[in-house]
């Protein structure tokens, strides 16, 4: 029974030292930071995008030491690819230090994406000073720093050298560093410094551009002179019959005036004939004569009236 016990602990013992090296041995397939000064604040934005090794088991816990001024992260996501992290049910933890501040992930895919502000960004008058440090913490296959310098600021150097890349799609004149094969605890240093004249964020100086350019024909865009083929046949049309009512509106009017005159001159002979007022008779043949007679339509005769 000793026997058997005896081989328990030394398998035990055996196991220690084995998980701990498994642990150790933990490193990063890609490592891509982006810092960017002064880019929407007056502190640097650093965004990291971290690759597990493709062995990795999963879930993989990983401690990693950012600097001492960071009270809080912006973004901490997971996922199979850049494409595709998500920050949502992601466990993680930040402890505060005095020299370092330590974040804690339960990494349940290959892929980290890491955002915080660091306001070690040192000023003095219009000459700016930071520097990044990648910590060592895990191996990196393949390590990559990039540099997007605010705008408004010139002078710009930067220890170890960089190389220019261009302008993003901001305009933010961009510039990286890469290296292959970083150990475990071998640091890297990156010190940076320009000038500036101006404490407003980068973003404050951006233009918005269109996505494309506006005389093109975008999906789901219709510019309004396709509709003004159709928009001036029908104010043409609604001119048309404004026109046509204003034409029978006033023919009805005339009619209705002179049926209304012709009413009246009716009535007033009727009335004249029924009061027997300028009533005449021929004084040859007797025929009574009509208003406005002057000669009796019998004999021809001149009608005499009587003058009131």
């Amino acid at each position: 029974m000793r026997k058997w016990f005896s081989i328990l602990i030394l398998l035990g013992l055996l196991m220690v030292p084995l998980s701990a090296k498994a642990q150790s041995t933990l490193g990063f397939d890609t490592v891509d930071v982006s810092v960017r000064p002064e880019y929407d604040t007056p502190t640097v934005l650093v965004i990291e995008m971290i690759t597990l090794a493709p062995k990795t088991t999963l879930p993989a816990d990983i401690v990693l030491r950012l600097p001492a001024s960071v009270a809080k992260m912006y973004v901490v996501a997971v996922g199979a690819s850049q494409d595709t992290v998500s920050d949502q049910n992601v466990e993680y933890k930040l402890a505060p230090g005095s020299d370092y501040a330590r974040l804690s992930i339960k990494a349940t895919a290959l892929t980290i994406r890491l955002e915080y502000y660091d306001s070690t960004l040192l000023k003095t008058g219009n000459k700016r000073q930071y520097v990044y440090q990648w910590l060592g913490d895990y191996s990196v296959d393949k390590f990559r720093f990039e540099l997007r310098q605010p705008l408004q600021s010139s002078n710009l150097s930067v220890e170890p050298a960089l190389a220019s890349i261009g302008l993003d799609e901001e305009g933010l004149s961009t510039s990286e560093f890469k290296q292959v094969g970083v150990k475990q605890d071998q640091k890297l240093d990156f010190t940076i410094k320009y000038q500036r004249e101006t404490d407003s964020p980068s973003t404050a100086f951006l233009k918005v551009q269109p996505s494309t350019p506006l005389d093109q024909n975008v999906a789901g865009q219709t510019s309004w002179t396709t509709f003004l083929p159709w928009i001036l046949g029908g104010l043409g049309l609604v001119l048309l019959l404004i026109a046509g009512w204003m034409y029978w509106a006033s023919r009805s009017a005339n009619q209705e005036a002179a049926a209304r005159s012709r009413k009246r001159h009716v009535v007033r002979n009727e009335k004249e004939s029924e009061t027997g007022e300028n009533q005449a008779h021929c004084s040859q043949c007797g025929k009574r004569a009509q208003a406005g007679d002057r000669f009796c339509r019998v004999c021809g005769a001149r009608i005499r009236r009587d003058e009131a």
